[in-house]
């Protein structure tokens, strides 16, 4: 790929770039042996962990990231090679013994349950082997910016992922408040708080039913999973036909030769080894009905833009003239679910019900504390400001206690005496650490949706019930809500799931000059055309994510739960390692608050604020909710 080719490509990620920037970008291109995206995901994280003001993007920074990145390089060089001659100098070593055989209790020093002076509990789970105090604390996560994993580019793509970050204490952050990015600028701050309580400004319904996610996780049949899967496909088949007004004689078997042109709907997949898409590993699986199953090769010479993802699927045109693969004319758009809508006289009810000021809402996601300590002093933050400013609604996404912290892994934590006969278990821990703080926001609606490595949620599959309020004693002014959540606040519909869905996609896409440059908005569009919160499909396993990071341990028979409900919602709300943002994407309001703590010091939470609607007439009329257009969403520092 010459550099004319290589600059055309660090301009889809990158927008326009100054002159003297580019040479810069392609002497790194050349050096480190990167892609355009893996560079980009590298210039997102160095965003990330430097802070806005630090990365303006000029030739001074470039440089400095430049080289950030040599150093990086060098350091994981230098860490592999002490590594490696560490282990061939130990060669094989005899098991350790205590000293002193005499001494038989010994052997329970390490599963005895110490306890302090103060009669508190040292809890010691082992869940996993445990580490030493010098390297237990970054040996099981990165940082929340990591962006890449695949094998066949570990040493390169590692150079910014796995080094080691001294932690930067909460009380020493530096510019807490500050705003990242905002959307619809031209809206007003409200001034905080109203002086009103959230029960006569908020008016909840949870749009879903509750009781279908408290089925026996992890109990799948491949019948059942084959048959969701299979299903979908013939239901997109029906979208299509019904928006392209076209025949059933218009639609074939993409896998039978004939000369005529057909168009065929199906689930995106990869013949290659790696499972990794290519433009010569596309295939297409129709549904048994259409193509028994079949997967066909796909021919996309004649497509100048594109952008698939395993799992998506899609309706093509194109002809099988010889049987051997299926030669794609053109890609038809899946359409969506129509947009939201409220009788005007509801609406006018929302717009009395917040005479005070728009509605508030604050957005923040786990885990709240960084890998060092589990003080979750990034939570009491938030917390301390829900207090001060009372929102209308504060929404927390999990993971609230990590499966993935180091200290939780090693079950190397303190927890108060309680009146328990065991000596303290992980809900304790979430009554002392979490429960005490969230307590505080009395006058504040607070919705908890949790994630797959939630440690007091046992249902561990997506989608996922609820946590167990009870047990955690949260009071009535907190609700807890399953993964995904879909509900509305007023008029507005929000959408909330916790697997990090765009960065999934991100890792398995295969894009050729996408009409949609900038990655967030291209593949949100995609998920909302999909109508489910998780289209990826097989879905990334934890050992190919960077570490610390989970897969989303789908539970393949239950998807139907992940789908949206009747309508594409206002507030689509997606947290990912991702940069955090704020975007508008065919008229759906797209936040990724980031997370409000990151590995190693503090990160970002979203304040957003909706202006009621101005309606003239009472009358039955349906209008169209555009709360894009009436949202103002901050993205901002703790």
């Amino acid at each position: 790929m010459g550099d004319s080719t290589k600059t055309v490509a660090l301009v889809e990620y990158f927008g326009n770039l100054p002159p003297d920037i580019v040479p810069e970008f392609l002497s790194m291109l050349r050096s480190y042996g990167l892609s355009e995206q893996d560079l980009f995901y590298k210039w997102e994280y160095y965003c990330i962990k430097m802070g806005p003001d630090d990365t303006k993007l000029n030739l001074e920074t470039v440089r400095a990231f430049k080289k950030d990145t040599q150093e990086q390089l060098e350091k994981n060089i230098r860490a592999k090679t002490r590594q490696q001659s560490s282990a061939a100098s130990r060669g094989v070593q005899k098991t350790p013994r205590h000293k002193g055989s005499g001494d038989t209790m010994a052997l329970f020093d390490d599963i005895v349950t110490p306890r302090s002076a103060n009669g508190s509990v040292k809890r010691k789970f082992a869940y996993d082997t445990p580490s030493s105090k010098s390297t237990r604390l970054f040996d099981t996560a990165s940082p929340s910016g990591a962006l890449d994993s695949s094998p066949l580019r570990k040493p390169l793509a590692a150079l910014s992922l796995e080094s080691t970050v001294v932690p930067t204490p909460f009380s020493i952050r530096t510019n807490a408040g500050a705003t990242i990015e905002t959307l619809n600028l031209h809206i007003p701050t409200p001034a905080l708080p109203f002086g009103t309580s959230w029960e006569s400004r908020v008016k909840l319904t949870v749009n879903m039913d509750l009781k279908k996610f408290s089925y026996r996780p992890m109990h799948q049949k491949l019948t059942e999973a084959s048959e969701v899967l299979d299903d979908r496909i013939d239901e997109f088949m029906g979208f299509v036909q019904e928006h392209y007004q076209l025949a059933d004689e218009q639609f074939g078997n993409p896998s039978t030769a004939s000369p005529s042109e057909v168009v065929v709907v199906g689930r995106i997949a990869s013949d290659s080894l790696d499972g990794k898409l290519n433009k010569a590993s596309v295939v297409l699986e129709p549904s048994r009905r259409m193509g028994a199953g079949s997967r066909v090769p796909l021919k996309l010479d004649a497509i100048g833009s594109l952008s698939f993802f395993p799992g998506q699927i899609v309706a093509v045109k194109g002809v099988n003239a010889s049987g051997d693969y299926f030669a794609v004319s053109e890609i038809l758009e899946i359409p969506t679910l129509p947009t939201t809508a409220t009788f005007v006289s509801e609406m006018n009810d929302v717009a009395s019900r917040l005479e005070a000021g728009p509605l508030t809402i604050m957005v923040a996601s786990g885990p709240y504390t960084t890998d060092d300590n589990l003080h979750f002093e990034a939570l009491d933050e938030i917390c301390r400001r829900a207090v001060e400013t009372c929102p209308d609604v504060v929404i927390l996404t999990g993971p609230f206690i990590d499966s993935g912290h180091p200290l939780i892994q090693t079950g190397d934590f303190d927890i108060e005496r309680t009146n328990s006969q065991d000596d303290g278990t992980l809900e304790d821990l979430f009554r002392e650490k979490i429960s005490r703080k969230i307590k505080r926001v009395e006058k504040s609606l607070v919705l908890l949706v949790p994630t797959v490595r939630d440690v007091v949620n046992r249902h561990i599959s997506f989608p996922q019930e609820p946590i167990k309020k009870r047990i955690l004693e949260l009071p009535s002014n907190i609700k807890s809500l399953p993964n995904p959540a879909i509900f509305s606040l007023n008029e507005t519909v929000f959408a909330i799931s916790t697997p990090d869905i765009l960065f999934h996609m991100s890792r398995d896409e295969l894009r050729l000059n996408p009409a949609e440059s900038n990655p967030i908005a291209r593949l949100s569009k995609a998920l909302i055309a999909q109508r489910n919160f998780y289209p990826l499909f097989p879905p990334p396993s934890t050992q190919s994510l960077p570490k610390g990071s989970t897969g989303p341990n789908l539970d393949v028979p239950y998807m139907r739960l992940a789908d949206f409900v009747d309508v594409t919602p206002d507030v689509l709300v997606l947290p990912s390692m991702l940069a955090p943002c704020a975007k508008i994407v065919d008229g759906v309001v797209i936040i990724n608050p980031g997370t409000l703590s990151k590995r190693a010091g503090p990160g970002t939470f979203v304040n957003m604020a909706i202006v009621p609607p101005v309606i003239a007439e009472d009358t039955e009329q349906l209008v169209a909710h555009k709360i894009y257009e009436r949202a103002r969403v901050e993205v901002l520092k703790i």
